[in-house]
Order: C-alpha cells, then structure tokens, then sequence
C-alpha cells in the first residue's frame, strides 16, 4: 500500500534528486516541504562538479493543484563553492532545470499551464479559467507567459502560402505566412508592403514556391526577395478575379435581366394533370418606397457623372472621393465601368416565418378556401407562430394573382395558383454561371439555359467565363494565350482588363495551372488568426497576435 509520503513524493515536480521532507494543510492551501539531495554540483562558468556545499536558503514555489486546492512548494535548496582557483565564480546556486528556472516562482509545469491557457483563451479568459482550476493568476502574468514562450523551429520552409489579413478592414492590413508542406503557419507580418515581404524571403533562402492572390505588392515583393522562387496565383482567386468581370457586365445590362424576369414571370404553368396555373407576382412596393428610391438613384447618378469629370480632369481617385463626398471605392467602382451601374435589384425575396407553410396555403386556396383566417388558425395548428397579418398579405398575393381585387369576389372558376421562380440577380447570374452543372437543380438548369440563350455582350461574356472555367478546372495552361486574345478582342472593358492583368501575370497563373499548391491553407488560418484576433478585442501588438497564430495549443 502506498504512503502519505510516497504520494507526496510521486506528486513533486520531477527531478531524481528532490526529496519530501512535510506536509502542512492549511485553510486555504498545501504547503510542500521538500529539499536538494544531490551530491554535487556543476559550476555554470567552468562547469567542473563540486561537492562543497557553502550555505543553503529556501525557494518558495507556486506548482499545479491538488482538485483545486493550490500548492506551495518550499524548497530547501543549496549554495555550493566553486573550488578551480581559475574560476571567476566563488559560489553558485544548484540548477533545478525541471522543477524551475533560476529566480523563477513557479515550477516548470505550471508555467507551462499558464502558457497554454494564454495561447488558447487569452489574457483575462485564460485568468479566470486558471482561478477556478485553483491557480490564481493574472492576466497580466498570462500575457507575459505566453510572449516569453518560445517560437517552434521546424525545417527550413521551402513551399509557402502568403496572404493578407485586416487589422481594420479598408484601413489597415498585415501578412500571414504559411508552411504549405506541413499546414501550419511560420509567420505574422504587420503590413503587406512589398519591401517587409522581400526582407522576409531574404532571411529564409530555403523557400523555392510561392502561392499567392492576385495583389501586385506581394508579387513585387517575391521578385525582389526571391528572384528565383517559383510564383504559384491562387486559382481560387483567378476564378474570383472572374465573377468580379462578369459580374460588371451583369450589372451593367441589370435591365435586360429584369426584363427576362418580368417575362417568366408572367407565364402560366402547366401542372402534371394538365391544369393551368397562374404565377403569384411578387408584392409590389409602396409609392413612397418606390419615390425615395428614385430619388437615391438620381443622387448616385450625379455623383457618377461628378466622378468621370474630375477624372477626365487628372485629379486622383482620393481627390474625387473628398470633392464628391463618398469613398474611394466608390469613386474606383464608377471608373471601371462607362455606363452607370444600376444598382442590384433586390428580386429574391426575404424569407419569412410562412415560408414553411406555403405549400399547405397553397393547397387549401386551390381546393376552395378563401378564409385568410381560417387558413391562419389551421396553420396555427400546424406550428405556425407567425402573425394573421402575414398570412393576410399573402392572401392578398394570391387573389391579384387570380385576377380578382384586394377584396373582390373570385370568378366562378379561378385559375390555380402556384409559386414563381427564384428571378435572376447579377450576382445570382454569376453564380449559376461560376457553378460546377452537376451541381444544379431542374430550375436552376433552366435558368442556365436561358442565359445561355441571351446575345449581344451578355452572351459574349457568358462565353469567355464558361471558356476560362475550362481552362482553369482542367488545368489547361496552354490554351490561355489563345483566351486571352479573344478577352481582349471581346469590346467588354471588363474582359479586357482581366486580361490585361492575367497577361501581366502569365507565368505565375500558368504556374497556378500546373502546380498543386494553392492559398487555401493559408485562408483557413486567416478564419483561425479573425477568431484569435476578436477574441482579444483588437487591442493585441502584433507580437502576442504572432505567438498566439504560430504557437499551436
């Protein structure tokens, strides 16, 4: 059966020449006695062993609970003489390497508890989680343990991913380095400038690939730190680069889109029995909505032609944002385009608590049922919370669809009711377009079909995205020189500049075409750095920020 004392002895720090001398329970806490037992003693200078022991005094040490109750450690250690008359030294204390640093409160172990509980939860979120596991701490000391934790060091990166992150979205931004051979991140950087990305790869000259977005200061920095890297663009932002053109051309032909709306709309549908049934419009706004709109469109509409004349004049894109009164990217917004961009129509309704219902609606107003009230008290029935009013507006839907009045009679045999389609947006579009086809559901394959159809610039932009999509997916660089002259033979200033750029850039996309690294681990660990860096409010210095990112918990 084991002891008190063989317990107590099994539960000090670890460290053969540690021996139990007491124990002592107080109200609040255990206090350890314990003392040095070993015979000699390595001189740090000379590092020649010693025997001769010159005096002896105590260390108090915090070290792990005991189910929460918090423990003291006093350590009964002692100062040898050193005895090589060469030695500078004269006395020394004996080093204690596992149990605790030299002039250290705490013990190894529990120092490295504290670092852990920093790295993981944060200064005060790591206190208070240490306090009620019996280990008073604060904050201040959390913090502290986890800057002075030591970096890991792993092989010479050779493949690595660079990307950007916000410390303050459109204001300030820094640089995350990821080691995409082993997954995990090596670095945070505090801005994204190409000079700090160049002395980056200057002091590593092991790195021979790397993955990147589409921003020319990380390409300029690269060129210069690493002239003889390999650049890999991102596919995934090659296709984002994409969406953005063809989603330009959308907006700017947003009519000819709600115009395909209207018309389908307005068809009748034909049900499985042969039936007929009529469409429910979407519910029209209120003149005043309709007034204010309007009158924000005439705002915007001046604002652009104010843009492209302070342009034609030289000033910078900065300079018209403060004349004009709006942001930056605004004024660069307006600029890529010659036409004013309408605004993106809001065609897909908001979901709202009857959505789940309206199938049962449906039913009962197709078999006969023109009570919005007792519709509402049977979907009450069925776990409907939402208000009469709801229902009442819907009601109000499906008898204009009919034909009939707000409150006017029906005709003798009205016409079923069915719902319409999802109407196409330009970032809709765009989506359909960007989507893999076996993705697609029979209405969505529809709609695809019917973009398709469309001619002029839509059709000739639909063409080149589908084309490039290709090209990307099945990692076909050598069919690129022959895209891009046809983008730049498109007349879609959209197209045109996307070409442009992918032309700049040719040998880091062709890279991105063949190669099999991508950015994608590093856009993971920038979801992992947001959540690190909301959890500390945004006030952390780029130093506990870099230790929380690259130290793994």
């Amino acid at each position: 059966m084991t002891t008190l004392n063989e317990l107590c002895a099994y539960l000090l720090p670890s460290d053969e020449h540690l021996t139990f001398r007491s124990l002592i329970l107080e109200e609040q806490r255990i206090i350890l006695v314990a003392a040095t037992s070993a015979p000699k003693a390595a001189c740090p200078d000379c590092h020649r062993l010693t025997d001769h022991i010159h005096s002896r005094y105590q260390r108090t040490l915090a070290d792990l609970p005991w189910a929460t109750a918090p423990i003291e450690l006093r350590l009964t250690v002692r100062r040898f003489a050193c005895t090589t008359c060469t030695c500078s030294r004269q006395t020394f204390t004996e080093r204690l390497p596992t149990v605790a640093p030299l002039y250290a409160r705490t013990t190894t172990r529990l120092t490295e508890t504290q670092t852990y509980s920093g790295l993981a939860l944060g200064g005060a979120a790591g206190a208070r989680h240490l306090s009620r596991q019996g280990l008073p701490v604060s904050r201040y000391t959390v913090l502290r343990r986890v800057r002075r934790a030591s970096l890991p060091q792993g092989p010479p990166p050779q493949v690595i991913g660079i990307d950007d992150w916000a410390w303050r979205k459109g204001h300030r931004y820094g640089t995350i380095i990821v080691d995409l051979e082993r997954g995990c991140p090596i670095d945070v950087l505090e801005d994204r400038l190409a000079q700090t990305v160049a002395d980056w790869l200057q002091a590593h000259p092991t790195v021979e690939i790397v993955a990147r977005d589409r921003a020319e200061s990380y390409a300029s920095g690269i060129q210069q730190g690493a002239p003889d890297a390999i650049q890999v663009a991102d596919r995934f932002h090659l296709l984002k680069n994409l969406a953005e053109a063809l989603q330009e051309v959308f907006t700017a032909h947003s009519q000819e889109l709600t115009a395909l709306n209207d018309t389908e709309n307005a068809k009748s549908v034909t049900l499985e029995d042969g039936t007929i049934a009529v469409p429910i419009a979407p519910p029209e706004k209120a003149p005043t909505a309709q007034a204010l709109a309007q009158q924000r469109r005439e705002q915007r509409l001046a604002n652009y032609n104010e843009v492209w004349s302070l342009h034609e004049k030289g000033l910078t894109a900065q300079a018209v944002a403060e004349r004009v009164g709006i942001s930056s990217r605004t004024v660069c917004r307006f600029l890529q385009t010659k036409t004013f961009p309408e605004r993106q129509p809001r065609l897909q309704l908001s979901p709202t608590s009857l959505d789940p219902f309206k199938a049962h609606v449906l039913e009962r107003w197709n078999e006969g049922c023109r009570n919005a009230s007792q519709i509402f008290r049977e979907l009450q029935a069925k776990g409907f919370q939402g208000p009469y009013g709801t229902v009442a507006r819907y009601a109000r839907r499906l008898r204009v669809a009919q034909g009939g009045g707000v409150k006017a009679d029906q005709p003798d045999h009205p016409l079923p009711v069915v719902e319409t389609a999802k109407s196409l947006t330009p970032r809709g579009a765009v989506w359909l377009i960007m989507r893999r086809q076996e993705g697609l559901d029979d209405e969505e394959r529809r709609q695809l079909a019917q973009l398709n159809d469309q001619e002029g610039e839509i059709g000739k932009a639909i063409s080149l995205t589908e084309d490039f999509i290709d090209l990307v997916r099945q990692k076909q660089p050598e069919g690129l020189e022959t895209w891009l002259e046809k983008a730049a033979a498109s007349c879609l200033s959209a197209f045109e500049r996307f070409a442009r750029g992918i032309r700049e850039d040719s040998e880091a996309v062709k890279a991105g075409l063949t190669l099999p690294w991508s950015t994608g681990p590093v856009e993971g660990q920038i979801n992992r750095l947001k959540m690190l860096k909301r959890q500390m409010y945004g006030r952390a210095n780029i130093d506990l920020l870099k230790q929380r990112v690259v130290l793994r918990t």
